[in-house]
């Protein structure tokens, strides 16, 4: 399994868990990668239309497409 889906995956269960996702620096902690990294996971995951970000003040959302 490559980088971006354990993103997606990771993310997934902690919204479903938690209400919402994770801050990028948990996620990069969570697999030992830079914050980088996981931005251009989340970069992919939105290109391939498996997520949406949006962007509010103070926090962003992020919607799972499936």
């Amino acid at each position: 399994m490559d980088i971006t889906e354990k993103v997606y995956n990771f993310m997934k269960s902690s919204v479903d868990k938690n209400g919402f996702p994770p801050s990028i620096h948990q996620v990069a902690d969570e697999f030992n990668i830079p914050d980088s990294q996981v931005r251009l996971a989340i970069e992919q995951l939105e290109k391939s239309r498996r997520i949406k970000v949006v962007d509010a003040p103070r926090e962003a959302k992020i919607e799972f497409i499936e």
